[in-house]
């Protein structure tokens, strides 16, 4: 079982994954909001008030897909930027992530019907506690 968990982490420790992990989802947080702020505020599709909830749950397919392929990067991140994994490049796994792959998860969100999120439902639960 040993082989098993060194083959699966790699060189890194849990307290090292965990931290990058806090790092890159800092940097999606901080992604996600930004592009927030060019929603339309009048569109039946989104809140009319800014809601974190509604952040969260309407992403939350394209957080998960974030999770998994931001702890790929991590555990190969020496093959892949032929640079060990610091913070500062967890940061920028995050950004990367979060601007440049969220790009090609909203394009699979809009061809497939798997990463959608009921909108309709969320918008209307929000709506009512207004």
């Amino acid at each position: 079982m040993d082989e098993f968990i060194k083959l699966v982490l790699g060189d890194l420790s849990i307290p090292t994954y965990l931290a990058a992990f806090f790092f890159s989802f800092l940097a999606i947080l901080v992604s996600m909001r930004i592009g927030a702020t060019s929603r339309d505020k009048f569109s039946p599709a989104t809140p009319r008030k800014f809601s974190w909830y509604f952040l969260f749950w309407d992403n939350t397919k394209r957080i998960g897909t974030g999770l998994i392929l931001m702890f790929l990067f991590y555990r190969f991140a020496s093959a892949a930027i032929g640079r060990a994994l610091s913070m500062e490049v967890a940061v920028g796994i995050g950004f990367f992530i979060s601007m440049g792959l969220d790009q090609a998860i909203g394009y699979f969100k809009k061809k497939f019907d798997f990463l959608q999120v009921d909108r309709e439902k969320l918008i209307d639960k929000l709506n009512t506690k207004q």
